[in-house]
């Protein structure tokens, strides 16, 4: 075990306060791998080579680790199935976040419309707390991509919230208690969302919620319901939070840094509407990549191995659960040059598409990001068309305080208490 640990709570505390300091010493002084304590004896091996990167296409390792420790919260979505359960899950649903599958359902338009008006809303009000904004955001353009009325968003966002509670793990169930509320309020909403399932199977539209209600998989086999609830659970859950932090983080830098505004203005001559726009946006889409890079919300992810395998000359017994450190992998000097510094301008002369190791902040291999371009429109517009905005209105950011500090649970993102400021003139 690496040194540091506390007793009963381990390397937590390191953990949850600087995990990337942690990896780093740990990386100098003992190698490339490295048993941590995560508290009340439970263990975990950290890998930091760029070699760990291949743990997310080993069909030797498992994500079934994720269901066993959070089943109510996750259920047997995506992200807890592995193999044949997997690929037939991601057949049915990956079409609906494809390009074209999000064009035909014309979410580009629709998040256009939702991101102007809370832009403004954040103008008019002068200073805002960043981070509560954009979930606020962020959960209203998921909510409505899945055709919820604009009407019923605060009752699906108090429902969403109780929900979030069994990411706690307490198991004592009674009432008033996180889990009790948290397992009311998934009932409530497994009621709604079948609700829009059933209507959405009923119509002709191309909504993506209408297309994951009639896809099947290429032998014809649909999701079962409770399956697709799951599934539809989980989009709100997993594309809410860190979409929202990444936009937090943007605005900050763009508080921090007024020639990164300006620079973003004089592109900003249009707003993109669907994923085939996104290319023409490329310092946008640089300030995306760069955000995601620096400040990844999943600062890391894991796998169970199966059977025993090598892992940089060490064998890793089977069972064993392997943490891949993404924030390490992201500030690799072997990948990036100025690895901790904030330069968007990197991504702006390549013209490949970003590699697998560039794009590890959405895992890999057959577990890589279903929303990826949902998360790339949201920000490349969020970002653009508050630009316009500032513009527009004659306003400009300012930090309400110093830059954010960086906060670990339940993932990394901007301290909550942070603000910006919309000043006029």
């Amino acid at each position: 075990m690496f040194r540091g640990a506390f007793p009963a709570l381990g390397h937590l505390p390191a953990l949850a306060s600087d995990p990337l300091g942690l990896d780093r010493i740990a990386e100098r002084e003992v190698g490339p791998l490295y048993w941590t304590d995560t508290g009340f004896g439970r263990w975990q091996l950290r890998c930091l080579s760029p070699e760990s990167f291949d743990l997310f296409k080993n069909v030797q390792t498992s994500s079934d680790y994720v269901g066993e420790t959070l089943p109510d919260l996750f259920g047997r979505s995506v992200i807890t199935l592995d193999g044949k359960p997997h690929r037939h899950a991601r057949s049915v649903m990956g079409p609906a976040f494809t390009p074209g599958g999000l064009s035909a359902a014309r979410v580009g338009s629709l998040f256009a419309d939702v991101i102007e008006r809370h832009v403004h809303e954040w103008i008019d009000r002068g200073v805002i707390t960043t981070l509560a904004s954009t979930r606020e955001l962020v959960l209203a353009l998921i909510l409505r991509m899945l055709g919820v009325p604009e009407r019923d968003l605060d009752v699906w966002r108090r429902d969403y919230e109780d929900h979030m509670l069994l990411a706690l793990g307490v198991p004592l169930d009674l009432p008033g208690t996180p889990r009790r509320r948290g397992l009311t309020a998934k009932a409530r909403l497994d009621e709604r969302i079948g609700a829009l399932v059933r209507e959405a199977r009923a119509g002709s539209d191309t909504t993506v919620l209408a297309q994951l209600s009639r896809a099947k998989d290429e032998h014809g086999e649909p999701l079962a319901d409770a399956e697709l609830l799951d599934n539809l659970r989980l989009l709100i859950l997993a594309g809410h939070e860190t979409t929202a932090t990444v936009i937090a983080w943007l605005i900050a830098y763009l508080a921090e840094s007024p020639s990164l505004l300006e620079r973003l203005q004089s592109e900003a001559t249009d707003v993109p509407r669907a994923p085939g726009d996104l290319r023409a946006f490329r310092f946008a889409e640089a300030l995306f990549r760069e955000v995601l890079r620096l400040q990844p919300p999943v600062a890391r992810d894991a796998r169970r191995a199966v059977v025993d395998l090598e892992i940089a000359g060490r064998r890793v017994p089977a069972g064993s659960i392997v943490a891949i450190s993404i924030e390490l992998l992201s500030r690799s000097p072997r990948t990036y040059e100025d690895p901790d510094s904030f330069v968007p301008e990197r991504w702006m002369g390549k013209t490949a598409p970003p590699t697998a190791l560039e794009l590890v902040q959405f895992g890999a291999g057959p577990h890589f990001c279903l929303g990826y371009h949902v998360a790339w429109l949201e920000v490349v517009q969020t970002s653009v068309i508050l630009a316009r905005a500032l513009r527009a209105r004659g306003a400009r950011l300012a930090l309400d305080g110093r830059f954010p500090r960086v906060r670990h649970l339940p993932l990394r993102h901007p301290d909550a208490s942070s603000r910006v400021r919309f000043v006029r003139g």
